[in-house]
């Protein structure tokens, strides 16, 4: 081979290198989720929320993205196995702020729909996912604060304000803050519906954090 033909070659592979390199790393990791054991939708959203938009818009979006992965449209229930799309930041911004807390709101006050039996619903086949780096998870000091906070507003009455602190200390790992959401889902309040599967869910992760449960969980089971 030539020297020039030696020379092009390489030429064009230095070319093809530097047009790879320019290409966003967003745009080379294909933004999807798997559900897994104990994933919810404010976890996700949390892991997977884009610079310049709320907590709120993220949810909504993936929700509105992904309806067929709660069953009976529930926002607090994931099915595993479930392959999430999750939208790009353009899409998400496409839900205004106000408007993406109040049908926040809304979902999670809707009372749950009647859900098949578990062995009807079919789980999605599981996509190998790229490797992602893992969003900042609250550390234990920041969910404990975010607990007691949740009490604060409880005790003024603001139970939309409280579902949501102890919802993101739950998603840390804080026991007491799941023991909490799983006695408000097992009675309901003007935040949200009585929910007995996501109550049963929220006592399971208490448990697994060593706290005590009040009562038995099969008491919470519908009858």
């Amino acid at each position: 081979m030539s020297r020039s033909r030696v020379l092009g070659a390489v030429l064009l592979a230095g070319a093809a290198l530097v047009s790879l390199a320019a290409v966003p790393v967003q745009a080379q990791v294909k933004p999807i989720h798997e559900v897994r054991k104990g994933d919810t939708l404010f976890g996700v959203a949390r892991k997977a929320k884009h610079d310049g938009v709320s907590r709120n818009q993220m949810i909504l979006a993936i929700y509105r993205a992904n309806l067929r992965a709660f069953p009976g449209g529930n926002i607090n229930l994931l099915e595993v196995g479930t392959v999430l799309a999750i939208p790009g930041q353009d899409e998400v911004a496409r839900f205004e702020s106000a408007d993406a807390d109040r049908q926040v709101r809304e979902l999670l006050g809707a009372k749950p729909a009647a859900l098949p039996a578990v062995a009807a619903i079919k789980p999605a086949p599981a996509v190998r996912m790229p490797a992602k780096p893992s969003a900042a998870v609250p550390s234990p000091t920041e969910a404990g604060a975010r607990y007691r906070e949740g009490q604060a507003l409880e005790r003024r009455g603001d139970h939309q304000a409280a579902l949501t602190a102890y919802l993101e200390a739950g998603e840390a790992g804080h026991g007491l803050a799941q023991r909490r959401l799983g006695q408000i889902y097992d009675k309901g309040n003007s935040a949200v519906q009585r929910d007995y599967q996501t109550s049963l869910k929220w006592y399971q992760k208490a448990r697994e954090q060593g706290v005590e449960i009040d009562k038995p969980l099969q008491r919470t089971a519908p009858r």
